[in-house]
C-alpha cells in the first residue's frame, strides 16, 4: 500500500525553511568579509569568496530542488506560484550576498576612518535583517499547519512589519553613508565606486528581505 507522502506529494515547507537557513549562511559571511576588507587581507577575502561561492551554490540547489518537487498532488494551502515567489526573492538575497564577496576582491581599498562605523553599521543591520527572515520562514513552516489562518497568523503580519521596518533602517543608513563618502575630500574616486557598490548589493538583500515578507503577507490575507 502506498503511503500518504506517494499518494500526495511532499510539504514543501519543511525545504523552504532549509532554503532559508543556506540563504542565511551566505548572509552571516559577509561579516568577516567586511572584516578582511577593513584590514585590506586580500588572501583572506579570495578565500571567503570561494566560500560564499559553494554555500550559495548550495542554496541553489536547494532552490531547484524545491522547484522540482513541487508536487501538483500535495494539498497545500497557498498557491503554488506564491511559494515559487518566496523562494525566488530568498535565491536573490544570496545572489546579492555573492555579489558583495565578488566586489569585496576587486581592489584593495582604504576606507577612511570616518566611515567605518556606519558601514559596519550597515552590515550588521542587513544581518539583523536576514535573521528576522529566517524566523520568517520558520514561522510560515508551523504556519502552514493552521492552513495560514488564525491568531498565528496574525502574529506572523506583525514580525513581517518588523522586516519591513529593519529594510527602512538599513536605506536611512546606506543613504546617510552615500552622502558622506561622495562628499569626503580627497576619497579616491575608485574607493567611492567599489564601496558605492558594495552598499548597493547590502541594500539589495534588505530589499529582497522585505519581498520575501510580503509574499508572505500575500499567502496570509488571501485568505
Amino acid at each position: 500500500m502506498k503511503s500518504l507522502a506517494t499518494l500526495f506529494g511532499e510539504s514543501p515547507f519543511e525545504h523552504i525553511v532549509e532554503h532559508a537557513r543556506k540563504i542565511h549562511e551566505c548572509v552571516n559571511l559577509v561579516r568577516p568579509i567586511t572584516e578582511a576588507l577593513l584590514a585590506g587581507d586580500m588572501k583572506r577575502l579570495e578565500e571567503l569568496q570561494n566560500l560564499m561561492s559553494d554555500t550559495e551554490f548550495e542554496g541553489d540547489k536547494i532552490k531547484d530542488a524545491i522547484r522540482q518537487n513541487l508536487s501538483r498532488r500535495f494539498m497545500l494551502p497557498v498557491s503554488r506560484e506564491d511559494i515559487l515567489t518566496f523562494v525566488r526573492q530568498l535565491d536573490r538575497m544570496g545572489d546579492d550576498a555573492e555579489d558583495y564577496a565578488v566586489v569585496a576582491t576587486f581592489r584593495k581599498i582604504e576606507l577612511p576612518p570616518d566611515l567605518r562605523q556606519d558601514f559596519t553599521g550597515l552590515v550588521d543591520k542587513i544581518i539583523q535583517t536576514s535573521e528576522a527572515l529566517l524566523n520568517l520562514a520558520e514561522e510560515m513552516a508551523r504556519l502552514q499547519k493552521d492552513a495560514f489562518e488564525g491568531s498565528e497568523a496574525e502574529r506572523v503580519l506583525e514580525k513581517i512589519q518588523d522586516v519591513c521596518h529593519l529594510e527602512w533602517e538599513s536605506d536611512k543608513i546606506s543613504r546617510s553613508l552615500a552622502r558622506r563618502y561622495y562628499s569626503l575630500p580627497g576619497i579616491d574616486p575608485l574607493t567611492v565606486m567599489i564601496l558605492d557598490k558594495l552598499c548597493r548589493t547590502l541594500t539589495g538583500i534588505a530589499d529582497h528581505a522585505e519581498n520575501v515578507g510580503k509574499s508572505l503577507r500575500l499567502m496570509i490575507m488571501r485568505h
